[in-house]
Formats: structure tokens, sequence, C-alpha cells
């Protein structure tokens, strides 16, 4: 993969470990420049040396899982066709963060809701941490203060960083790669003077999804709202950006307010589809908390969690849709089962509990109604392929006869 180019290095030469170690990745994953790459104490390292590998490990071991052990499993990110450990630029460094930032969005877009045992992170599980070194023997840990940064050296042995409990629960990570690939593609498509909005509202939506207790969720919802407007270049307007939202994510076939359980009054008498409703709502309570209001003092349809919930899920939605749009991402049949049902997820009422016929402990509102669709997909596209297949005798006899269930 890289070559060893650490062979042969002096001692007054440093090396750079860039890594996220709370991010145990499933496999390796290209995304530009940049490779992310699956560490396990136990497993040789592509161009490393056996020095090499030792130093790599002894950093590694300084970061501690909640019960005092050196993780197992994390990330190393690799630049170019460089050793894994070659020192980078800042500039080098820069391209790298603003790749993680899509590698980490494509983790967050992969989650798989209302199942505990299905692949989920948080944006806290791509930390990156970049350490210099030279023997690993000591490294040198840069700490971050309001007026800008400071620099201080530590033996190895006397370090010990911990992982937050939040991610200390992620036992495994998987990207979306198809979604990964169509993202560093339009970030590396010539004169895209869109890709800074585009970096932005990721981003945004990165940090709005840290999992952290110590992130209020006025703050998320400032955050989610950020990454909508800048995506869809909206005004910044809660009509704007519902429309525009409303005119993206489009489904097979919508939800009107007026057919709507959860909306009442005067919410149903403009003609506009329950997702309109939805973004409009969520857009407006945003003001108040971007003014420092912690408590909205407006009436609403969703609870703030409800609120979220919806967000999270509909932003990488859009994101593929848009991408779609201009030829970059096909849409699975997945996605597809998704934005169809979503507006009939968020009319559902406490769509966040269980059914109250509830089959087991992964069954769920959101399941049901993404696989109920799923399958109603498949169905559709089994039959068409299967019409395809016939000869034109074969389709004239079907027509002439008619199932019973046709009749």
């Amino acid at each position: 993969m890289g070559r060893a180019r650490n062979r042969g290095r002096t001692n007054n030469t440093m090396s750079m470990l860039v890594f996220m170690p709370w991010c145990p990745i499933d496999k390796a994953y290209t995304a530009g420049d940049a490779t992310i790459l699956p560490f396990d104490r136990h497993t040789p390292i592509d161009g490393l040396d056996e020095a090499g590998q030792c130093r790599v490990n002894a950093i590694m071991g300084t970061y501690k899982d909640i019960e005092d052990k050196p993780v197992h499993n994390a990330t190393i990110v690799q630049y170019d066709k460089n050793s894994p450990i070659d020192d980078l630029t800042d500039d080098q460094i820069e391209i790298v963060q603003d790749l993680a930032a899509l590698a980490c969005f494509s983790g967050l877009a992969n989650r798989e809701y209302f199942n505990s045992l299905g692949s989920y992170c948080n944006s806290d599980c791509f930390a990156i941490h970049i350490q210099k070194f030279d023997k690993a023997d000591s490294t040198a840990l840069t700490v971050r203060r309001r007026e800008g940064r400071t620099l201080s050296g530590w033996p190895i042995d006397d370090i010990s960083i911990t992982v937050p409990v939040h991610c200390h629960t992620v036992k495994e990570i998987s990207l979306d790669a198809k979604l990964l690939e169509a993202l560093v593609n339009h970030r590396a498509q010539p004169d895209n003077a869109d890709w800074g909005r585009w970096l932005n509202a990721i981003s945004c939506f990165n940090q709005a999804n840290t999992d952290s207790d110590n992130i209020r969720y006025q703050v998320e919802w400032v955050l989610l709202c950020s990454a909508f407007e800048h995506l869809l270049s909206a005004k910044s307007n809660a009509k704007d950006v519902a429309r525009k939202f409303s005119e993206t994510l489009v489904p097979s076939k919508e939800l009107l307010a007026r057919d709507a359980n959860r909306l009442s009054g005067h919410q149903k008498n403009d003609g506009e589809s329950v997702r309109y409703k939805w973004m409009h709502e969520f857009y407006r309570i945003r003001g108040d908390f971007a003014h420092g209001k912690l408590n909205a003092q407006q009436p609403v349809t969703w609870n703030p969690l409800e609120h979220l919930v919806l967000a999270t899920i509909a932003f990488p939605l859009l994101v593929k849709s848009l991408l779609n749009k201009i030829c970059k991402y096909k849409m699975t049949d997945n996605d597809q089962a998704q934005i169809d049902i979503f507006e009939k997820f968020a009319d559902t009422k406490d769509f966040l509990r269980p059914p109250p016929n509830q089959k087991n402990s992964l069954d769920s509102h959101w399941k049901r109604l993404v696989n109920s669709r799923s399958s109603e997909i498949a169905s559709v596209k089994a039959f068409n392929q299967a019409w395809n297949d016939m000869t034109p005798e074969q389709r004239r006899c079907l027509e002439k006869n008619p199932t019973e269930e046709d009749e």
C-alpha cells in the first residue's frame, strides 16, 4: 500500500501519527488522498518496519478503554502514498481532516436506528488525534486553548487517555463506501464553487451528532438547521428552507398535511406536505435557540427528541438525493424506502416508543415501515423484471387472462 519511507530515518527526524483511537473501523476505506486503515495491535501495518510498528503500538497503548486497557482496535489515517508515520505539512493535515469529516459523515449515514444490535457510531468516534514523535519513548501533545494552542512533551509511560463513555459502547464501525466515494468525487470536481457550502453543511451535521451529554440539544438543533440551510443554499427563514427541503427530498407518494393524524387546525389548510410542515416547524424553533432561549415558547407538533431524530434521518437522505441529481450517487432501494416512509413515520404518534404490539426488542415503528416499503419496492422490481423477460406472446396471453385478484 504505502512505501516504508520511515526506514533509515535519523534520530532528529520527527515522525507523525494521525489516528482515531475511538474508531474501531471494520476494514480499509479510500477517501481521495487519504486511506482509512484499521489498526489492530497484533496485526502488522503495511509500510512500517518492526521499529515503526513498535513505536505506533507504544503510542496507541496510551489510549485506554474504561477498564484502563489499551484499545485493541482503532483507525490510522494515511496520507497519499506516504508511510503511515510520515510527517505531514499543515496543508496536508488540513486535507486529511476534511476527508476524515467525509468519512465520519459516511459512518453516521450508515447507522441503524432503533436497533441495539445494529451498526451505530457517533462523531466523537472519529475524533482525530495527531502526535509527533521520535523514538516513541516520549511524545508531543498539542492542546487547544481559547487564544491558540500549547505543545507539551510527555514521557510515553506517563500518559493514559481514556475513551469517552459514549464511544466505549461502539464495537465496530462500518462506512457507507458508495456515499463516501460520491462525496470525494464531488469534492474533487474542478471549479466546484459549491463544495465549501457542502463541507460546511456536513461539518455542522457531524458536530450535531457527538452523543455527548456535554452538548445541549439546543446546540445540536441549531447545528442541524445550519446543515440543512447550507446544503440547500436556502435563505435564513423557515419557509425557504422548508420549500427547498420538500422539493429535494421527494417520496414516491407524498402525505399531505390535510390527511395527517398529528397535524391539526390551520396546519391542514394550505395543501403542503407533512415533510414541509415538519421542516418549517423545526427551522422556526431554531430562532429561539439561536438567540439564547433554552426553552422555545412556540406551539409544536413534535417534541425535541422527535425533531432531532427526524432531522438526523433526513439529512443524509437529502445529501444522497442531491448527489443523485448530479449523477454522483445511485439511490439504493433502502434509500428510496426511507424517503418514501419518512412522512408516515413523522406522522406516527409516539414513534420513538415501541409499537403497542411489539413482537421483540428489535421491533420498532421505523423498522416496520422501512421493511414494508422495501418489500413493496422489491416486489415491483421483480414483477418488472419478469415482464421484461417475457416474450410478446407471453405478455399478450397474460393481458388476456388476468388473475382473479386483478378481476
